[in-house]
């Protein structure tokens, strides 16, 4: 019986039997390599298949139907999900027969999503599309002490851009990432990581704690922080927030060029495409859906 076929098992192979192997058809994790079949373990696959039936938050599912979704009797459905709840990776609904995921799943999660280098291959792709769809430099950064670290960067198609950047430290208060990762840092203004007296690095750079305050409400209110010139004259950006499952701002994305092909007019339609880049790479961080709304280009007046 291949899996999901919705026949009955028969015979002890079928049953799940230790070393049990199947065509590389049937595996649900298995790539292209070019062999004919691969060693997998049909109780363990099955068990994979199962906890991937989770689709959404809160969601709950009898024995009888997750029996019926994998295509198996109820009786193997039954010691599946009792062996995943035994090792927390399920768990039984209040009050309910039902099952649903257990807190082992999310620390296995945060476990992965825990590093920059893995959030950079999450990102990578979505920041390649966004670079091509902008024609601008694309960075993703992250809040680190006091100060906003760019993690990874992908360049526009023009010859004059921004530079590399990766790696840089920079001053939050002055960037678009920066003020994404304050405005969402989940912290009062007071106890924000900010070095006083700010630093100005242009004419446009934000010194006064009273208006950085200010447009950190607004970055908080519309989803999106710009940057006019304010780290360097000539170029502007805009940034927007990167939540994992939990709701937590993990980083920010953002776009930035020179004036002349991002001025200040483009900058909400770029903020647009910015977000719909950032709800791709938290989907895939767990996120269902994102509360970022990009305004028009009123919320600069």
């Amino acid at each position: 019986m291949k899996i999901g076929s919705g026949g009955p098992a028969k015979g002890y192979a079928e049953r799940g039997a230790p070393g049990t192997c199947y065509p590389v058809s049937d595996a649900l994790f298995a790539t292209s390599l070019g062999l004919p079949e691969v060693p997998v373990l049909q109780t363990v696959d099955r068990a994979l298949r199962l906890l991937l039936l989770f689709e959404e938050v809160g969601q709950e599912y009898r024995v009888g139907e997750l029996a019926a979704m994998l295509g198996v009797d109820k009786s193997i459905a039954s010691r599946l999900a009792a062996t995943l709840a035994k090792r927390g990776f399920l768990e039984r609904a209040p009050g309910s027969e039902a099952f649903r995921l257990g807190l082992e799943v999310g620390r296995l999660g945060m476990l992965v999503l825990g590093s920059s280098h893995n959030l950079i291959e999450l990102a990578r792709g979505t920041m390649e599309r966004l670079a091509e769809e902008t024609g601008e430099t694309v960075n993703l950064a992250r809040l680190e002490g006091n100060k906003a670290v760019n993690i990874a960067q992908v360049d526009g198609p023009h010859l004059v851009g921004v530079g590399d950047w990766t790696g840089w430290k920079t001053e939050p208060h002055a960037t678009a990432n920066g003020k994404v990762l304050l405005a969402f840092a989940g912290s009062e203004f007071e106890d924000l990581p900010l070095e006083t007296p700010l630093k100005a690095f242009t004419e446009q750079t934000i010194t006064s704690p009273r208006k950085l305050r200010s447009e950190l409400e607004r970055v908080r209110s519309e989803g999106w922080g710009a940057t006019l010139g304010e780290l360097e004259e000539g170029f502007n950006g805009v940034a927007v927030p990167v939540f994992d499952a939990a709701g937590r701002c993990l980083a920010a994305l953002s776009v930035s060029g020179p004036v002349y092909r991002m001025p200040q007019a483009r900058l909400p339609e770029v903020a647009a495409l910015c977000e719909k880049a950032a709800e791709e790479i938290s989907a895939r961080l767990g996120r269902i859906r994102s509360t970022a709304r990009v305004p028009d280009e009123a919320s600069f007046s």
